[in-house]
């Protein structure tokens, strides 16, 4: 049997996690991985920037109830290093085994792919349907996360940018390239979470 999907659930074991994600992005976040998997066909979920695993649980929580043939590939590479290269770098211990016992313990791992490394050293070669971009927030690292992925994603697919707030000006002022100089559409937002729809979708 399928799991249940049962959101409140979901979101109670994220809040369990260490990490930066709001209850309310995290209900977007779900929302938009809803809207991928509740078809039919298989879809691919990409998260950059896993950290322990916060957004990862929620991610993959959708998969498990909705479709659990797919997959969600999390890309980092887990030496504990946040912030933005253009104001402070803040460098932990690495975050490795921290997230694959938090997805483990969320019954999520067999749906999460981990990819420990650097999101544009990433060798990738399929289409991907929501991509999730919450690596260093600076726009030279957020603009090489999206564009590595770029030509990959299909016609309908759902783009999420986090930290799309004043304190990490770089997301913002990237953010808003794509919407006023290529026609991407803010589609919702949710405290610093920003949901985008790819054009002609």
């Amino acid at each position: 049997m399928t799991a249940l999907f049962k959101p409140l659930t979901i979101l109670a074991g994220m809040r369990g996690v260490a990490g930066w994600l709001e209850d309310d992005e995290a209900e977007l976040l779900l929302a938009a991985a809803v809207q991928v998997a509740r078809g039919d066909r298989l879809c691919t979920l990409v998260e950059i920037g896993s950290y322990q695993g916060r957004s990862t649980v929620v991610l993959g929580g959708v998969l498990k109830a909705l479709s659990p043939e797919s997959r969600l590939y999390a890309i980092d590479p887990h030496e504990g290093t946040v912030g933005a290269a253009d104001r402070k770098l803040s460098t932990g211990v690495p975050t490795f085994d921290a997230f694959m016992a938090n997805i483990t313990g969320a019954g999520v791992a067999e749906v999460v792919q981990p990819m420990r490394s650097l999101s544009y050293e990433t060798v990738w070669d399929q289409p991907i349907d929501l991509l999730f971009v919450d690596g260093l927030h600076d726009r030279e690292n957020v603009e090489r996360d999206f564009r590595h992925f770029e030509p990959y994603l299909t016609p309908g697919a759902l783009v999420l940018f986090h930290d799309y707030a004043g304190y990490y000006p770089g997301v913002v002022a990237f953010v808003d390239a794509l919407v006023a100089g290529e026609g991407w559409r803010i589609v919702e937002r949710a405290s610093s979470m920003v949901l985008l729809e790819r054009p002609g979708a």
